[in-house]
């Protein structure tokens, strides 16, 4: 009788811990919106640059305990060392043509001038339009819209990602959720920021090299070259670099790419022309988050999960700009390119470049001073 019990009361505890899904996105009412008018906007300033994205390997021990755990732990750092040096390595390269700085400075401009744009009488509008760097303010700002962006190269360097989350919070007007619940009310909607919602723009995909005897050639010298290291010296024998390199180039050696493998060649791709190509996905990115926040912030309809996707905008190479109607996501705002197959992934580690860390640290350095 036990047996049949347990589950039946597992389920029955499930079943009064389910919470009642609602989307992310919390839209203003038209109160709110008349009462905030002229608002502060505030980019906060990111603080990663384009980050590296690549896949870390999960590698288990050989046998049970200590033994094991440890011969896991030393096959891991093998496996991994070359994938995290080649990302931190194409990390630098990239910041080199596109700064941590310039991606700040160029958001507050499109904001500034699609703020610029909006009527007078347009509900809320942007008089002032400030950059702010959490590490020098933390937390976050009250009566003040703010503006988080991040800009990640997927793991094959296909594409290159970019996400906006814009929200608003006044201590003199606390969320109230529009939604209503057959049961008491999430804590989740109890709290938290008057608006959000999220901004996502993906890059037009590179092509996938094919795989050739040259290309070949090619991968095992750049596998040589990225595993060298700030000095330019090869990595020496027996290390656990020099390891890496060679596990690296027998995989080359077999008859298909891995999406690491392929990242060599496609951010050579986004790093031509002092990063031509790369500024520009940035520019139309940015074109996209300041055009769409400032029209999302006025719009009162409330999303609901089990809608349908809204479709925006369509340029003349077709990519679109659509709505999302459904789930967690409905109400966030997803710009992508025309008749994309093959999706990119990006891995569940990032590579931030060492010029970035270090202006950062720069900026904490220096708020003392700035503050007295």
């Amino acid at each position: 009788m036990r047996k049949v019990l347990a589950p039946l009361l597992c389920l029955s505890m499930a079943a009064c811990a389910t919470v009642e899904p609602v989307p992310a996105a919390r839209p203003l009412s038209q109160a709110s919106i008349e009462t905030m008018g002229p608002t502060r906007l505030s980019v906060t300033g990111n603080e990663a640059g384009v980050a590296k994205s690549w896949f870390y390997t999960q590698v288990n021990g050989g046998g049970a305990g200590m033994i094991g755990a440890i011969a896991g732990a030393i096959a891991a750092a093998i496996i991994n060392a070359a994938p995290a040096a080649r990302a931190q390595k194409q990390a630098n390269e990239v910041s080199e043509v596109q700064t941590v700085e310039a991606l700040n400075e160029s958001l507050v401009a499109r904001m500034k001038d699609e703020a610029g744009k909006a009527p007078a009488a347009a509900g809320i509008t942007f008089p002032e339009i400030v950059l702010t760097y959490k590490s020098v303010t933390p937390g976050m700002l009250d009566d003040t819209v703010e503006v988080v962006s991040t800009y990640t190269l997927s793991e094959d360097s296909s594409v290159l990602k970019i996400v906006a989350v814009a929200t608003y919070q006044n201590a003199a007007i606390p969320y109230k959720t529009p939604y209503t619940f057959t049961k008491s009310v999430p804590k989740s909607e109890t709290k938290g920021p008057l608006y959000r919602n999220t901004f996502t723009y993906y890059s037009t995909p590179l092509p996938i090299p094919t795989l050739t005897p040259e290309l070949r050639e090619r991968l095992i010298a750049n596998i040589r070259e990225s595993a060298k290291d700030e000095a330019g010296a090869p990595p020496v024998e027996g290390t656990t670099e020099y390891k890496a390199m060679q596990r690296e180039i027998e995989l080359a050696n077999d008859d298909k790419l891995t999406p690491n493998e392929v990242s060599l060649f496609l951010t050579r791709e986004w790093l031509r022309d002092d990063g031509a190509m790369i500024k520009a996905e940035v520019d139309r990115a940015q074109a996209f988050v300041a055009r769409y926040v400032i029209l999302d912030i006025n719009r009162t309809a409330i999303p609901s999960i089990t809608g349908e996707d809204e479709l925006l905008e369509t340029s003349d190479d077709q990519r679109t700009v659509r709505r999302i109607g459904k789930g967690y996501e409905a109400g966030s705002y997803v710009c992508s390119a025309a008749n994309v197959t093959n999706f990119a992934t990006y891995g569940n580690t990032i590579a931030v470049a060492k010029s970035t860390v270090a202006y950062v640290k720069g900026l904490k350095a220096a708020a003392p001073k700035a503050a007295k």
